[in-house]
């Protein structure tokens, strides 16, 4: 039998800001294998795949964030339709923000990095104190 985790390591692996991480990479695994899947292994045409891919990232980011980063039991129309909201406002950042910081010079790969960094600090706080409540 191993060990038990020093008490540490359980807080940290518990606290909901590390469990939105994990969901958060989780999310960009089912986007990045929904993708491969529908488009480099089925051939579907890359927008209508790109669109999927999405969506089945989208049902993932939330329904994890919903049930085990957040523990949330509140009504899911309530929610689903707050982190709806969430994700335009996060297309019109990211779109803004990237051109922003590239015309300031800074390369686009920079950029969007640096944009995505920060609006998932924003989005925690987010989803911690209005959609998951």
């Amino acid at each position: 039998m191993a060990p038990p985790l020093p008490a540490s390591i359980t807080r940290v692996s518990q606290h909901s800001g590390t469990r939105f991480a994990a969901v958060g990479g989780l999310s960009f695994v089912a986007d990045a294998g929904s993708l491969y899947v529908l488009h480099g292994l089925l051939g579907i045409w890359l927008p209508l795949a790109t669109t999927l891919a999405f969506g089945v990232a989208f049902v993932v980011n939330f329904g994890l964030n919903r049930l085990w980063a957040f523990g949330s039991s509140g009504a899911v129309g309530h929610q689903l339709t707050r982190y709806l909201l969430l994700v335009v406002t996060n297309l019109v950042l990211t779109v803004a923000l990237v051109q922003s910081l590239t015309w300031l010079g800074l390369p686009y790969l920079i950029s969007k990095a640096v944009t995505t960094v920060g609006l998932a600090v924003m989005n925690y706080f987010v989803s911690r104190r209005w959609i998951f409540t």
